[in-house]
């Protein structure tokens, strides 16, 4: 409850704040929990270990408190969202590549579009400038405790127009009405959270990562284009919609995710390369590698 309640604060209160007011406030709650959380910031430097192996530990820190700091501007963004001038979002604080010369016209013609993002810059942000535009989206979000909380969640992200769906088979049955009748949804495609999943090397090293974006376009034969955003100076957000993926039909379908996903994935590598800062994750992504048997021995040694 007491959750619930910080977050109700936030977003109820401090969310009438002005958007620099809030962006100072993410940035002394990142500076603070970098250093007071030292679990998650364990799990953010393997990440961030994963995706640039061969820098030094100095560039992985500076990587790592970036994170922190975009983690806070999400949560600033979110709790400023009912209060947003999306005229002035769209025409001075965001740069699309794809969306009017690709998307729009989809869209218009009644096709319904994936896009696959991922915790990359802040895509929910990012989908506020379909609104001025005349396009409404759908997305599904993770559920989070307690429910009074996941409502208020989706109560803050759906204020300007879109609609989000708590992940599960209720919201993937709203998503796929949405897709059949010519909306876009945007789907995350970096976190194995809940629903189908595929064993699938990222980095050079295998982990789970989450099916239910390709079913979903395979299964409705939705277009499915890879989208990231990435934030640009303190208020700024640069935005692609990349070419579509596309794998020859067969009878195994199975075979037919796998290399969707891969496609996607190596999207997604290319991008967490270019600015891993941008990576918004504070979960661990990979599992603990095996133990060898010699270090088996060494921990054993060591508890007797």
């Amino acid at each position: 409850m007491l959750k619930y309640i910080l977050f109700w604060v936030v977003f109820r209160i401090l969310g009438r704040l002005p958007l620099g007011a809030l962006y100072t406030i993410a940035d002394a709650a990142a500076f603070a929990g970098y250093r007071l959380c030292p679990g998650v910031r364990a799990n953010v430097w393997d990440n961030l270990g994963h995706v640039m192996p061969d820098a030094p530990k100095s560039k992985v820190r500076t990587a790592a408190k970036q994170v922190f700091r975009n983690v806070g501007y999400y949560y600033a963004d979110l709790a400023h969202m009912p209060h947003m001038d999306l005229q002035d979002f769209l025409h001075n604080r965001i740069i699309l590549h794809g969306v009017r010369e690709v998307l729009l016209p989809l869209l218009e013609s009644g096709q319904g579009v994936v896009m696959l993002s991922a915790h990359y810059g802040t895509a929910e942000l990012a989908m506020q400038a379909m609104i001025p535009l005349r396009q409404k989206m759908a997305a599904v979000t993770e559920h989070v405790k307690p429910p009074a909380l996941s409502r208020l969640l989706n109560e803050v992200r759906s204020s300007k127009g879109h609609e989000f769906y708590p992940v599960g088979v209720g919201g993937a049955k709203r998503i796929i009405h949405a897709l059949r009748n010519g909306q876009a949804v945007a789907l995350m495609g970096d976190r194995d959270i809940e629903g189908p999943r595929m064993r699938l090397p990222f980095f050079g090293q295998e982990t789970w990562m989450p099916t239910g974006p390709i079913e979903v376009g395979l299964r409705t034969g939705c277009p499915i284009y890879p989208s990231f955003s990435a934030r640009r100076g303190r208020f700024g957000l640069e935005c692609w919609m990349e070419e579509p993926l596309h794998v020859e039909r067969t009878d195994d379908f199975q075979a037919d995710v796998r290399a969707l996903e891969l496609q996607y994935i190596a999207r997604l590598e290319r991008r967490l390369r270019d600015e891993p800062g941008q990576w918004a994750v504070f979960e661990r992504l990979w599992d603990a590698p095996e133990a060898t048997p010699a270090t088996e021995r060494e921990k054993q040694k060591a508890t007797a």
